[in-house]
């Protein structure tokens, strides 16, 4: 049975981002990449076309056993624990998810959705995006330095460029409206954030 992740923005205000903060800074040392993520993603940038499901789907138990660690690097354990207070009726951020303030929730199948854009945009471009494997939180007035970053790591390379990356490395598992709205998630986020002149918090996981 196929594991869903999701990826979720909301907006916040001054206030918001103030209450968010401690908790998401909780979550962040709670979830350092450890020496095997590390070397999955390594091995990862060093083969990517390994990892596209026309090759792992029949492969031999060590590939499949590498695609696992790939995918497993991007679950951070205190962004899970962040999650249950966000995104269950018992936690203490529920209150913000409403349709005031998201954005946008992504959920994906198989592979961990930051995954799919990590592998969409290539190994380089990939950790010049801002905040930790798409878990981010910013004020309002940090949003327009986190967009020109985000603005360069896609520079030079096409929205139908994107998606073909993309469809490969899950093309059995995901839909093109949702490798749409994965790969534009941060790039569409944090534009729709300054037009509202609110902060944005993003957010990757696995299902809860």
């Amino acid at each position: 049975m196929a594991f869903d992740y999701w990826w979720i923005g909301l907006f916040v205000d001054e206030r918001e981002h103030a209450r968010i903060q401690p908790h998401f800074a909780a979550a962040a040392a709670e979830s350092p990449l450890s020496a095997e993520a590390r070397q999955a993603i390594d091995d990862w940038r060093a083969h990517p076309y390994e990892y596209e499901e026309d090759a792992w789907l029949t492969a031999s138990d060590e590939l499949a056993s590498r695609v696992r660690a790939f995918s497993r690097a991007f679950n951070r354990p205190g962004f899970v624990e962040f999650a249950r207070q966000l995104l269950t009726i018992e936690g203490a951020l529920s209150d913000l998810v409403d349709e005031r303030h998201v954005f946008r929730m992504t959920i994906t199948a198989r592979h961990p959705t930051v995954s799919i854009v990590w592998h969409a945009l290539g190994s380089e471009r990939a950790q010049a995006l801002p905040g930790q494997m798409g878990n981010l939180l910013l004020s309002p007035p940090e949003v327009e330095a986190a967009l020109e970053t985000t603005r360069q790591a896609y520079e030079g390379v096409s929205r139908e460029e994107l998606l073909a990356a993309a469809r490969r490395f899950c093309r059995c598992s995901v839909g093109d409206d949702t490798l749409d709205e994965a790969v534009s998630f941060l790039p569409d986020g944090l534009e729709a954030a300054i037009a509202r002149r609110a902060g944005f918090l993003g957010l990757a996981c696995p299902q809860i």
